[in-house]
């Protein structure tokens, strides 16, 4: 029965991006098949075999001493703001979480690069992804990279190739960095909903890792019935990583490093900032409406115990969370999730998620899915993000960034809810 509802719900996924696809007709098979398989193939090796969860616990390990050295520095730097006193809660806390924990992720992220590491594995991952989907070079390589680096970082190993991409690689490229997330970020949400929990934070960690594996394949099934490729590619079966690298020293990496670790954080800070508070001045219009009295009955109706954000984003995303294969009786929770991240971000998502973990809020398998679900740039906003990152690394490009936009956004959604539907088959 999990099984079925699994596999309904990603077929449910894909016919939603073939209604919205530029040309029906061309249904790429080959891509939509091999994509699924590695995507299945990946969430099994994770979740369902012993040197899988081994490896990724590994991993988990490295991001959990990864918070700790975010913590003494911010601890030496803040005291006991940054949560070392036991009265002091997580929200007084999260701006200067968050900013330590960007910080030191784009150090390390920084000194990988210097030496090539991050390159190299970027460089097997998109051979992998080439071989098993017969896809171009250029958009193998990009999604590759963005299980890494962010939406706009990511193209940057592409950037010679981008003026000259069809439309269809275009369209891969940035539904890539919609169905996944930074590293950086990626920590974030750990510390988020792990708190001070190591067992729990390397477990986490690994369900992130691994959502961002399983959404990489999943992005070009969908970017491909969206817009099918009818050119020939310039990089189709080849390429190389052609980026130069910019740090003179292991020095000059971390400081680098840690400097654009500060720009991200604070970018991130501000948007937390302005969505929480705009979201909070929306409520307050809402549940004044909801109490006008022709309006109540209405809310009562819907089975609402006041009109708010949370309530109307859960009533309109509770079909899309039944697919994903979540209870009906949290479908309503589950899909409030996913409107706040598309229609705000998925780092306010997660602080959602974690106050429902808090409260008891949905079963633990829901809760495991959610982690899945909502582990992507999938959000309004990026898309502005987007078409000035890459648009801005070529430029003669922005009017087919301006024009796939919102169909790459919602093809990254369709990207992570799907990974979200095999999690919920796989994991235990």
């Amino acid at each position: 029965m999990v099984l079925a509802r699994g596999l309904l719900g990603i077929g449910a996924f894909v016919l939603l991006a073939w209604l919205i696809s530029y040309d029906r007709r061309r249904f790429p098979w080959k891509i939509v098949l091999g994509g699924l398989a590695l995507q299945w193939a990946l969430a099994w090796i994770v979740l369902r075999t012993e040197a899988g969860r081994a490896f990724f616990d590994g991993v988990g390990r490295i991001v959990t001493a990864v918070l700790r050295g975010a913590d003494e520095g911010a601890a030496f730097v803040f005291g006991p703001l940054a949560g070392s006193h036991p009265d002091v809660a997580w929200p007084a806390i999260a701006g200067i979480k968050i900013m330590t924990t960007i910080i030191i992720v784009s150090t390390i992220a920084a000194v990988g690069y210097h030496y090539g590491v991050l390159q190299r594995v970027v460089s097997a991952m998109a051979w992998g992804m080439r071989r098993t989907m017969k896809i171009s070079g250029a958009e193998s390589l990009a999604a590759a990279a963005n299980v890494f680096f962010g939406q706009t970082e990511a193209p940057l190993l592409v950037r010679p190739y981008i003026a000259r991409m069809t439309n269809s690689e275009l369209m891969a490229l940035m539904v890539g960095g919609f169905a996944t997330v930074a590293a950086g970020v990626m920590a974030v949400y750990v510390s988020i909903l792990a708190g001070d929990d190591q067992e729990a934070a390397v477990r986490i960690a690994r369900h992130l890792l691994t959502a961002c594996l399983m959404s990489a394949p999943a992005a070009f099934v969908m970017a491909k019935v969206i817009l099918p490729e009818r050119e020939t590619p310039e990089t189709a079966g080849h390429v190389h990583v052609q980026l130069e690298r910019e740090t003179a020293s292991l020095l000059d990496a971390i400081t680098r490093g840690a400097s654009q670790g500060m720009k991200l954080a604070i970018n991130v800070i501000a948007m937390l900032i302005a969505f929480i508070a705009l979201i909070a001045i929306l409520d307050t219009a809402l549940i004044a409406l909801g109490n006008v009295s022709f309006i109540a009955p209405l809310v009562q109706r819907a089975g609402l115990e006041q009109l708010d954000l949370t309530g109307i984003l859960g009533l309109i995303f509770a079909p899309i969370a039944s697919l994903i294969g979540v209870a009906d009786v949290d479908s309503r929770v589950f899909g409030s999730l996913l409107g706040k991240a598309m229609t705000a971000n998925e780092l306010i998502a997660y602080g959602s998620l974690h106050e429902i973990i808090e409260a008891e809020g949905m079963s633990q398998r829901s809760i495991l899915i959610a982690t899945y679900s909502i582990c992507g740039f999938a959000n309004f906003s990026s898309i502005g993000i987007q078409i000035g990152g890459i648009g801005g690394l070529a430029p003669e490009r922005r009017a087919d960034l301006v024009r796939l936009g919102p169909r790459a956004m919602l093809a990254g959604a369709l990207a992570c809810w799907s990974t979200g539907c095999i999690a919920g088959v796989l994991a235990e």
